[in-house]
C-alpha cells in the first residue's frame, strides 16, 4: 500500500516538473500577468517547476501544480493588443431619420477622434428594430488592455455619446414593459390621490 502511495506521488511529481518545463520554456504567462483558466483567474505571483501561484483578484493565494496548468486552455488578458467593446444602443422609435443617421455619424467620427480607441476596427450601424426603438450596434477596441483602463474609457465613451443624443435631441429606448408598468405606476398614484381627496 506504502509503495502504490509513493508511487502515485512519484508521477504527480514528475508531471508537475514536466508541466513546469513547458510553462518556463513556452511561456504562455510571466509574473505579473493577468490569466484565466479553467481553474483560476487572477495574477501570477510565483513560478517554480512544480507549481505556480495566482493572486486572486479576492486576493486569495492560489496555489495550481503545473501539471494542471500545462493541460489548460489559458488566456493571458495581459498579452491583448486591444480590447472589444460590443454593444446594442437603442434609441425611440419616435427618432427621424435624419437625426438617426446623424447621430451614427457623430458617434463613428467621435470614436475615430477619440485617443484612446482602437483606429482599426469601429463599427457604428442601424442594426435592427426593435419593440421600444431603434437600435444601434457599436463595435470598437480599446488600446487599454487592463481592465481599470479600459472600463475608463468606457465610461468616456458613453458620456460622449450622452452628450451627442442630447446635442440632436435624441431619447434612449424605453423598454415597452417599464412604460407600461410607469404608466400603471402613475394611474395608482393617481387613485390615491383621488381616493385621498374623497
Amino acid at each position: 500500500m506504502g509503495g502504490l502511495a509513493f508511487a502515485l506521488a512519484a508521477k504527480d511529481t514528475v508531471s508537475n516538473f514536466f508541466g513546469g518545463i513547458v510553462i518556463v520554456t513556452e511561456k504562455p504567462f510571466t509574473i505579473g500577468d493577468w490569466v484565466k483558466t479553467p481553474s483560476v483567474e487572477g495574477t501570477i505571483e510565483d513560478i517554480t517547476f512544480r507549481s505556480t501561484k495566482v493572486r486572486t483578484f479576492a486576493q486569495a493565494l492560489v496555489t495550481v501544480p503545473n501539471a494542471t496548468l500545462s493541460n489548460e486552455p489559458i488566456i493571458n488578458w495581459s498579452k491583448m493588443g486591444k480590447r472589444q467593446i460590443a454593444f446594442h444602443l437603442g434609441v425611440n422609435v419616435t427618432t427621424p431619420k435624419e437625426k438617426l443617421e446623424n447621430v451614427i455619424k457623430d458617434i463613428e467620427k467621435m470614436l475615430i477622434d477619440h485617443p484612446e480607441v482602437h483606429p482599426e476596427t469601429i463599427l457604428v450601424k442601424f442594426d435592427e428594430f426593435s419593440h421600444s426603438g431603434f437600435n444601434l450596434y457599436l463595435y470598437f477596441f480599446t488600446k487599454a488592455t487592463d481592465f481599470g483602463g479600459y472600463l475608463s474609457i468606457k465610461e468616456d465613451v458613453n458620456f460622449k455619446i450622452m452628450e451627442i443624443l442630447e446635442q440632436e435631441d435624441v431619447q434612449i429606448a424605453i423598454p415597452s414593459q417599464a412604460f407600461i408598468l410607469q404608466k400603471e405606476s402613475n394611474m395608482e398614484a393617481m387613485n390615491d390621490f383621488e381616493s385621498m381627496r374623497d
